[in-house]
Order: C-alpha cells, then structure tokens, then sequence
C-alpha cells in the first residue's frame, strides 16, 4: 500500500513540474514585487480657485495667477505651477479637521467650506525637502495652502494618462532630473543653526538664543546672517520661538512662546463665538520654574523644566511645538510605540540599576517615567536620554542615561554625517558638534569658539574653510535645519525680512 502511495504522489509531482516547463521556471527568476503605482492623489489637476486667509504672504493679484495653473501627480514627479517635487514620497493620515486645521492653519473648517468632521491629509516630499500637505476633499478635488493661500483644485479629467516623454518636454523647472543631474547644475546648500548660551544673575540660570543663518552657492559661502530668538522652518511656514521671564513677588517663571511669524504671537481664533486656540498666558508654577530648550524640531521641542525654588528639581520633557505651555508632556511610547519604552527601561536598567545598589538613595518614583526624556547632541548626532530623579540627603537629585535607541525622522529631519565623525575630529581634534548637507558640498563644525564652514572635495574635508562665525561661551545647537534646492533662496528672503 505504501509503495503504492509513493509511485502516486512521485507521478502527481512529475506531470506539475512537466506543465511549468523550462521556460516558464526561468521567466519566474525575473519576477518582482511591482512598483506601487496606486497613488492617492494622481493625475492632472487644475487651479479653479483660491481663498486669502488673514495671514497671506500673496497678494490678491499673485494668488490670481495661479488660476487656470495645472498640478500633476505622478510616481517620478509632482508639480503645482512653478513648484516642484522629484522623486516623491506619498504618506496618508487622518485627523479630525477641526483640530488639523485650527493648530496648522489657525483657521476653521466653516472658512474653508469643510463639513467632514474627519479628513484626509495627504503629505508629499522628496528624498530630502517637504513639499506640501494637501486635504483630499475627495477621489476628484484637493485643497493646498501655499504662502497662506488655500487653493482649491479639481481633476481635469478622470482617464487622463500622463507619460515619462510629456514629463520631460515639460519646462525646464520641472522636468525631472536625477539628483546626480542636480548637483552638476548647481550646489546650493542652506541651513538654520538654533543657539543657547548660559547666563548667570544672582546664580539663577538663564539662556540667550539666536538663529544663524548660513547659505553656501557651488561650495562658497554667499550669505551669513543672525537674528535673536529662534527661527523654526515647519511644512506651514516659519515660526519664532522665544523665551519670556516674568519675575512677580520674588518668583521667577519662564514662558515658551511659539508662534508662526505672520500671524504675531498673540493672535486669537474664535469659532462658534468660543476661543479655542490662543497662545494664552502660559499656565506657570506658582513656586517658579525656568525652563531650558535643549533641542527645536520640525513638530516637537524638548525642554527641561527646573523647579529651583522646590530644592531643584530638573525634569526633562517632550512637547509639540503646536502647544508647548499646553497639555501634558508627551510620552516616548507616543512617537516610537513599545520599541521606544523598551529602550528607555533598557538603558535604565543598563546604567541606573547596576550604580544603585550600593547607594541609599531614599528613592522616589525611582523608575523611568516615559514622558521623562529628551534630546540631546553627541558626536554629530542627535540621541535620546531619559532621566530618574530621587532625593538624597534632604536634596533632590537625577541621573541622566542614554536611551539605546535612533530618534526618528518624526523628530528629527535629517541627522546624518557625510564625513565620518572620526575624519572630522582628526582635522579638527577640538571639535564638538558637526553638521553636513545632504548635498554633500559643505560641512559645519562647532569648536568651544566658533563655527567653520569647509566644502567637501571628493568626499573629504577641503583644505581651506570658506567662512567662520564667533560663538559665545559655553554656546550649543539645539537645532540644525537644512534646506536644498529652490529653498535656500527662499529662507534666506524670509531670514532678511524677519531679521529686519
């Protein structure tokens, strides 16, 4: 009976193989997963109208002209106008529109004529720059804010094909071109540098921020230029953070104000006759607490709190930029889900738990809180670091640990170092922090006194540094943000005229 099983199964395994043949069986060895081509928004769009918000960098006359101008969503490039986007990368979410549009826009949904009470947001950049949010309003209308325009724009028809040939007989500033192609034409790196530097008065501490800007043209710098406070470049435009002290009765509490800088820092948006967004009076400790900016993002900024009238107490927390002096720290399974609260209890249990066993301690929630993190810079990059706090001796106290894990793009835009950290520090061996572009064309390094730009030459350090700015004592970076491209330009005309 087994023989007979056997000669079975062999002749049924025999005449499959015979069916694939040996043509079929090579053709198969080519096969691959097929490029995603189901975009969310693709095709030919076109602009049929617009609406000025109180906040447009446009005027009337600008905005017109973009109507009657053509979008075109495709795999390898997607334009609106003269604005184009190589390469793109398409990301979904959903969010409820009022919100979404309340902290991005600082508008209502009544304004733009949205009744969902849910949207879809679809998110569009490049290998290395954001391009534009645009709200699907649905399978044939988007709507996108460009300079605090909302343009509203509709699919010029539902079969239209669009091919490679017709992309590249388009105009010269959007026909697609390969990065190589790019930097051939031309190497034009920018990049915002945010700056801390410590003061002490009467031994309490305090910060002075500045924002460096720095544009380099085919590796020569063209422009350098500084403004007080910090300069934030986010996808809605750019805001300015700064940091107000109020001393009342003998307490001193620090305020965080972030606010886009066309709108002003205390602008007020009412909907259904309630307020429900203001930069409000921030909701301050009435012990007095100063607060410490140790890294600006895209979307979030960490800080440390310091309840120095409560013996001291040093908290580290994450907030979104969007509301800082609001709502509750956020925790770090929010952003990197359970893999970032396992990290932080490994890098506790790595160096806290081993150092205090031999300690009295009189612990205090002596554990790793998820929200008690931040971020902070070590040789060229940026890294986690969470932190315990305990009393000993009457006094309170922390210990700070890394936390082994990378930060995500979520927070940090781009974090990577072209030349190898080891290179830098041997061409410079006082260096302490150091940038390079995603261009590749120049590197910044931070030394105790000043800042060097140097270009990069067949992937190594150029001899000779192209330009040099004076830092202050003890001065850090607590943010680094690059633009390429068209957006050199573009921030640097934003850097002259806020700077003014």
């Amino acid at each position: 009976m087994k023989k007979i099983l056997l000669l079975m199964v062999f002749i049924v395994v025999t005449a499959l193989l015979t069916a694939c043949g040996v043509d079929n069986l090579e053709l198969s060895k080519n096969i691959s997963a097929p490029k995603n081509i189901n975009l969310p928004i693709e095709g030919r769009y076109v602009v049929e109208e617009f609406k000025l918000s109180t906040v447009s960098a446009m005027t009337e006359e600008e905005a017109k002209g973009y109507i009657g101008r053509e979008a075109v969503f495709h795999e390898d490039v997607v334009f609106v106008g003269d604005n184009y986007c190589y390469e793109p990368n398409f990301k979904i979410k959903y969010v409820k529109a009022k919100e979404y549009l309340i902290y991005q826009y600082k508008t209502n949904p009544e304004f733009l004529n949205i009744t969902d009470e849910e949207i879809q947001i679809v998110s569009i950049s490049g290998a290395k720059q954001f391009f534009y949010d645009f709200i699907k309003l649905s399978d044939d209308a988007i709507l996108v804010n460009i300079d605090g325009v909302f343009f509203y724009l509709r699919k010029a028809f539902e079969d239209v094909k669009i091919d490679r040939a017709e992309l590249y007989s388009a105009p010269q500033e959007i026909t697609l071109r390969t990065a190589d192609a790019e930097r051939e034409a031309s190497l034009d790196s920018a990049i915002l540098l945010g700056l801390k530097s410590l003061n002490l008065e009467d031994g309490l501490e305090s910060w002075t921020y500045r924002t460096i800007f720095i544009r380099s043209l085919d590796k020569s710098i063209v422009s350098i230029q500084e403004m007080e406070n910090i300069l934030l470049p986010r996808m809605t435009g750019f805001w300015k953070i700064e940091v107000e002290r109020e001393e009342v009765d003998g307490k001193v509490n620090d305020r965080i104000k972030a606010y886009p800088i066309n709108r002003g820092a205390d602008i007020n948006i009412r909907v259904e006759s309630e307020e429900i967004f203001s930069m409000e009076e921030a909701k301050l400790d009435p012990n007095s607490t100063i607060r410490n900016i140790l890294f600006v993002g895209n979307n979030y900024i960490s800080i440390e709190n310091i309840h120095y009238r409560n013996k001291g107490q040093r908290y580290l927390e994450l907030y979104p930029v969007d509301n800082v002096e609001e709502g509750t720290p956020i925790k770090i399974s929010d952003i990197m889900g359970e893999v970032g609260k396992e990290a932080l209890l490994e890098g506790f249990n790595m160096e806290i738990v081993p150092n205090s066993r031999d300690k009295n301690k009189g612990l205090i929630n002596f554990i790793p809180k998820e929200e008690s993190f931040g971020l902070f810079r070590r040789n060229g990059f940026s890294i986690f670091r969470g932190r315990v706090n305990y009393i000993k001796n009457g006094d309170y106290v922390y210990e700070d640990f890394n936390i082994p894990t990378i930060p995500p793009r979520e927070l940090i835009s781009y974090d990577e170092l072209f030349i190898p950290w080891k290179e830098i520090k041997a061409k410079k061996p006082d260096t302490l922090d150091a940038f390079t572009s995603p261009n590749e064309d120049i590197v910044i390094i931070l030394t105790r006194h000043e800042i060097i730009i140097y270009p990069i030459e067949e992937n190594t350090i150029g001899n000779e540094p192209i330009g040099k700015v004076q830092l202050l004592p003890g001065e850090k970076v607590i943010m680094a943000e690059w633009a390429i491209g068209r957006y050199p330009q573009i921030w640097e005309k934003e850097f002259i005229k806020e700077g003014n």
